[in-house]
């Protein structure tokens, strides 16, 4: 939120600088963005008031003037501005005068005429506005006063950041109650006087879903002047916070918001149909036209401000429709309405509308201040359009209106969670600065928040507020004190950091992405598991909860390749989440860890021959690495699975003994070619509690005797693994003796029966006590092709 410090010290004026504000507003709790001056520094500006103005002899459409500029002292200005004419109070930058810009004025000669100076309009000092022409002050507006004192050019703009259960400080007076509360003094009061209505003027309002919109209130003004200038003061204020003047109406609206806090909308009263005003939902095939005469069509179930026959606005959102004032409009309807936080979020994803209103609706705003607020914009207007108020007609359900609710604080926890004792009447003076209703008696307060602090609803809420105020810094700093207890027991569980490590280690980098993903590509992911879909999600790229982590790996991984990197290897761990289908509302969340590789297997090299792309077996030698940690890869195994969302020639399903722990393979082409992933993208994914735990390695003696090799190779059917001819081997008696066995060799050709393949396997044979002799090593090699040929029906090569 941006603000002006000069309209904070309005209401509510410490005697401090501007940088211990900007210290104590961050101490509060208030991110400050930003500490500038609205404008540079400039000198030698007056306000001057034109006493004669005639046209130039030699010159269309310019002007020779002559200004005072205090005590009768005239000034002779060229000046060729529009608006230029006699009797108006002007801004008049005199000889030697400095501008923002560091323009020096000087005495010049123009088309034959000397010019003293010059006639300032607001692109002179750096300031937008929608106007060119020059400055036009009020008549009262005192002639020689220094125009960097009049406007309080000496003041700054704050800018912070407000979190989202504070949307009691998304107003001056918000802002200004925390600072009252902080130094210790007294917000002055809000004195509105209410609107007497000088006319009979009404309009029916029918609230359709209070549940939705719990008050309604509404107010015709007749007659209003929408072309009458509005107050310097005012544009000045909205142009500190970061809004531009627009007209009349819009910008005491925009004052009123700013100030109060309260959205307040506006209608031209003439283009309600039927004398009705009616909150609902939206109707199948309801269209809004907008004032550029597009049509936008409403979702269903959107909640709209209507008349009989047709939408006038989507509630809680400036839409700048048909139906908005004009330059033409004369009579308008004002309505200040509160809607409940979760509606206006939720329908913020029906139409992704962000603006000041749904901003403020979407956090809460205080019920009690709407009234206050459509008087506040009423007496405005009235004051400096015109205009002929109606009596305010208000529809409110006290039922559905959030109420503050009692709550109690306990000394006991309070000590507890601070970690610190602050005394009895602190407290209590502390939570009564707040407006905080307090009763206190035996170590326990009963403490009922204010209207506007709808984000306090439980205990903790209020140690919150207090540590915050009592000041996080005054807190004295207390070393910990505890027992050093050595667990002298062997953990048998890997850390996570060991894994990330090994995967770093192997080029891997570790990214963190949101929990919540696009429905979208996880449907492409996961067509058959049904996920968890968010009520009020923040966008529709982010509607559900992640059934796997892949979804944003391979967002990251379209992100990298869209700026050419053509290398990627990430990992990222954290919670899935996956609804159980047998149990309604329930959803198991399981821990994971997943990595994806896409691009070459090497950067490129002018050595490399050949520039190779990332197949199956680098990310499985990566999975097999990080599997080793547990002392278990030999009860691995990689069994073929048709994943839907990897290709089915290249994935498998890992499996723990009997147990799947998890998956691998290439993303499905056409998958890819959906995504638009620029080459081919492996992935993997573990459950994290299958791999967490690890076997104790045992120290062995290392064999001094040789090792020895013998090949076997056999024809097989073709639906033979090599996984399942080494797991039959290693069943042999002879287990150890017989160390190791590795795959060698594939082979198919002509000589081979069709529907078989040939395997040769190298057999590793080593003992520990002796130099094994040739009888014992053929015993080996021949039980291993027996059982080959019997289990399998091979043939031996």
């Amino acid at each position: 939120m941006k603000f002006s410090e000069m309209w904070i010290r309005e209401w509510i004026n410490p005697p401090i600088s501007s940088i211990e504000l900007v210290d104590q507003l961050t101490m509060a709790g208030f991110k400050v963005n930003e500490l500038k001056p609205v404008i540079n520094i400039f000198y030698g500006v007056i306000i001057g008031e034109i006493v004669e103005c005639k046209m130039h002899p030699n010159v269309n459409n310019m002007w020779i003037i002559k200004v005072n500029k205090g005590n009768n002292e005239l000034l002779n200005i060229v000046c060729a501005a529009p608006n230029c004419r006699k009797n108006i109070r002007v801004v008049v930058a005199k000889v030697g005068a400095v501008l923002p810009n560091g323009r020096k004025i000087k005495t010049k000669t123009i088309h034959g005429k000397e010019s003293e100076g010059i006639l300032c309009t607001f692109s002179t000092f750096g300031i937008i506005n929608h106007t060119v022409d020059i400055i036009e002050l009020p008549t009262n507006a005192p002639i020689g006063e220094n125009f960097y004192n009049y406007l309080r050019f000496n003041d700054n703009i704050i800018e912070i950041n407000v979190t989202p259960n504070r949307g009691d400080c998304l107003s001056i007076i918000g802002i200004s109650r925390e600072i009252a509360a902080i130094n210790h003094l007294k917000l002055k009061k809000i004195k509105i006087e209410p609107t007497i209505p000088t006319i009979n003027d009404t309009i029916p309002i029918s609230v359709e879903i209070p549940d939705a919109c719990p008050q309604y209130l509404g107010r015709i003004i007749k007659n209003i002047h929408i072309t009458a200038p509005t107050p310097l003061w005012i544009t000045e204020k909205l142009r500190r916070c970061g809004i531009c003047s627009v007209n009349i109406v819009v910008d005491i609206i925009n004052y009123v918001l700013l100030e109060l806090g309260q959205p307040i909308h506006v209608f031209d009263y003439t283009k309600i149909d039927g004398n009705i005003i009616r909150i609902r939902f939206s109707e199948i095939g309801e269209i809004l036209t907008l004032s550029n005469h597009n049509n936008l069509k409403l979702s269903q179930n959107t909640i709209i401000i209507s008349d009989r026959k047709k939408p006038l606005s989507i509630a809680g959102a400036i839409i700048p429709n048909k139906y908005s004032v004009c330059s033409e409009t004369r009579h308008i309807m004002l309505q200040s309405a509160v809607f409940t936080p979760s509606t206006i979020a939720s329908q913020s994803i029906l139409h992704p509308i962000h603006d000041l209103y749904s901003f403020r609706y979407v956090r809460g705003i205080d019920p009690s201040i709407s009234q206050l607020a459509l008087d506040r914009v009423t007496s405005l207007l009235l004051k400096n359009c015109g205009g002929c108020p109606g009596p305010i007609v208000n529809i409110t359900n006290k039922n559905i209106l959030p109420k503050p609710i009692n709550i109690i604080l306990n000394r006991t926890k309070l000590d507890k969670i601070i970690g610190f004792h602050i005394i009895d009447s602190e407290i209590t003076h502390i939570l009564r600065r707040f407006g905080f209703q307090i009763k206190f008696s035996d170590n326990i307060w009963k403490v009922l928040p204010p209207t506007w602090r709808f984000d306090i609803s439980i205990e903790e809420n209020l140690i919150s507020e207090i540590t915050r105020i009592y000041g996080y810094n005054n807190i004295p700093r207390v070393s910990i004190c505890t027992n050093l207890i050595t667990d002298r027991t062997h953990s048998s569980t890997i850390p996570l950091s060991r894994i990330k490590n090994l995967l770093v280690d192997r080029g891997y980098q570790e990214i963190i992405t949101y929990s919540f993903v696009s429905s979208g590509m996880q449907k492409l992911l996961h067509p058959k598991k049904i996920p968890l879909i968010l009520k009020n999600p923040i966008t529709l790229e982010m509607s559900t909860m992640r059934l796997s982590l892949w979804s944003g790996l391979i967002k990251t991984v379209i992100y990298n390749q869209n700026r050419q990197q053509k290398q990627i290897k990430l990992f990222e761990s954290g919670i899935c989440f996956i609804p159980q289908k047998n149990f309604e509302n329930q959803v198991y969340q399981d821990f994971m860890i997943a990595g994806i590789r896409s691009g070459l297997r090497f950067n490129e090299h002018w050595d490399l021959k050949k520039i190779h792309p990332v197949d199956f077996y680098d990310i499985k030698g990566d999975v097999e690495a990080l599997l080793n940690l547990t002392n278990k890869l030999h009860c691995i195994r990689f069994k073929k699975y048709t994943h839907p969302a990897l290709h089915s020639g290249q994935s498998a399903a890992i499996y723990l003994e009997n147990i799947c722990i998890g998956y691998i393979g290439m993303i499905h082409p056409s998958i890819q070619m959906t995504l638009n992933l620029r080459s081919q993208t492996l992935v993997f994914e573990l459950s994290w509690n299958m791999i967490s735990q690890f076997i104790l390695s045992k120290v062995t003696s290392i064999s001094k005797f040789p090792k020895n090799f013998r090949d076997i190779s056999i024809i097989v059917p073709n639906k033979v693994s090599a996984e399942s001819i080494i797991a039959e081997c290693k069943k042999i008696d002879n287990k150890d003796q017989l160390v190791d066995i590795k795959l060698s060799d594939v082979y198919k050709s002509k000589n081979i029966e069709k529907g078989f393949k040939s395997f040769t396997i190298k057999l590793y044979l080593q003992s520990k006590t002796h130099t094994l002799k040739e009888e014992e090593i053929s015993d080996i090699v021949n039980k291993c092709s027996m059982i080959l040929k019997k289990r399998f029906n091979g043939t031996l090569r």
